[in-house]
């Protein structure tokens, strides 16, 4: 499992509470087991529908205040996007997934990609605010 901590806030309200949504969403893995190919696909689609939300939520946030790395930050969203479009379309086409190897790998990724890029945006967007 993995947990919201204080020192992933973005210092945005919305954001924040995508981002706890997101570590939610993630978590749901946790309760499922190998071979439920039903929860897993679910899940897989909740996932990939809501990492569609957030990141446009994110990037139109960045964009509205120019950050100057907006499209390198892009790139990071699209690579998820990627890995996870790839397991949903390997498991589609019948490839078992399991649901500890989605959780630890999105996990790891969401964990990263606050602390390494999301908290570079953070004070474009909060200092524009003040």
């Amino acid at each position: 499992m993995i947990s919201w901590k204080d020192d992933y806030s973005v210092h945005v309200k919305a954001i924040d509470g995508q981002h706890k949504k997101f570590f939610a969403l993630i978590n749901k893995l946790a309760t499922i087991k190998s071979g439920e190919r039903a929860a897993i696909g679910t899940v897989l689609d909740e996932l990939i529908d809501y990492a569609t939300y957030h990141f446009s939520a994110e990037e139109r946030l960045m964009q509205q205040h120019g950050y100057p790395r907006f499209e390198e930050h892009c790139g990071y969203h699209r690579e998820f996007m990627n890995k996870a479009l790839l397991l949903k379309n390997d498991f589609g086409r019948g490839k078992d997934i399991e649901p500890s190897e989605v959780m630890e790998w999105a996990g790891a990724w969401l964990h990263q990609h606050i602390l390494r890029r999301d908290l570079e945006y953070a004070p474009y967007v909060t200092a524009k605010k003040k």
